[in-house]
């Protein structure tokens, strides 16, 4: 019996290839002018104001450990859904850019060890063949630890 087939939304970061859930992703949207936040996480970039919502940036190369690269016109920012104890926050994601979306089974997702991806393994599900290229799926709810999403979620509220 073959699994669930879902919708992932494949991006890239440096050379590698990610997948999120379709259904976690809100819009994507080129990059724009971030407001810095003082004495946040070096991954913190700042906020955006989309429309009237005051969106957090998260430059995932930095959330990763790569090497930050300034933003460019390929520069995208992913904006989610990210499920806290209480409420679904809204964060953008820096990626360096956004390929398709992808049909994966349930069944075409294998699990990784820890070996080898240990700044990742806690945010990925595993990891699939999309085509040509391996995707790692991301969880993005792991993305941001309970504490994170807390320490975020309360900028721009007063």
């Amino acid at each position: 019996m073959a699994g669930i087939i879902n919708k992932y939304l494949v991006f890239s970061i440096a050379d590698e290839k990610y997948g999120i859930p379709i259904t976690k992703v809100r819009e994507v949207i080129r990059h724009e002018l971030i407001s810095p936040v003082h004495n946040a996480s070096t991954y913190l970039k700042g906020v955006i104001n989309l429309r009237g919502k005051i969106i957090p940036i998260i430059d995932m190369r930095l959330k990763f450990g790569m090497e930050e690269l300034s933003y460019n016109d390929r520069t995208i920012f992913i904006i989610v859904d990210v499920e806290g104890e209480k409420e679904i926050f809204n964060f953008g994601i820096a990626v360096d850019s956004v390929h398709d979306v992808a049909n994966i089974s349930d069944d075409e997702i294998e699990r990784l060890p820890d070996v080898g991806f240990r700044t990742k393994s806690a945010y990925l599900q595993g990891i699939a063949k999309v085509g040509a290229s391996m995707v790692m799926v991301l969880n993005i709810d792991r993305i941001l630890n309970t504490t994170e999403i807390v320490d975020i979620a309360g900028i721009g509220k007063s």
